[in-house]
């Protein structure tokens, strides 16, 4: 059985991050990439921190931190679609 996927952010060294009115930019200097980030995307890729979290436990993390309420669909399968999407522009590594 594959042991479950584990994410984590780009160490902070490796971007430069900017707010610009409820956006954030993320400058990815291993790619020389820049990336628009709407909410919940900032808050998720802030609440990664340095840390190789399982889904479980991130969500579990998140649940501490925000309101988590079901706005139309499982808040795991939300996380977890908005985590391959942070991965996607090379933001969150899954290991």
């Amino acid at each position: 059985m594959p042991a479950e996927p584990r994410y984590c952010a780009i160490k902070s060294a490796d971007m430069a991050v900017v707010a610009l009115d409820g956006l954030l930019a993320v400058y990815d200097r291993r790619s020389g990439q820049t990336h628009l980030l709407a909410a919940p995307l900032p808050d998720l890729l802030t609440a990664l921190g340095d840390v190789d979290w399982r889904l479980p436990e991130f969500i579990a993390h998140l649940s501490d931190q925000f309101e988590m309420s079901g706005d139309g669909g499982d808040p795991a399968d939300q996380i977890a679609s908005h985590l391959d999407e942070l991965a996607a522009l090379g933001l969150v590594e899954i290991r």
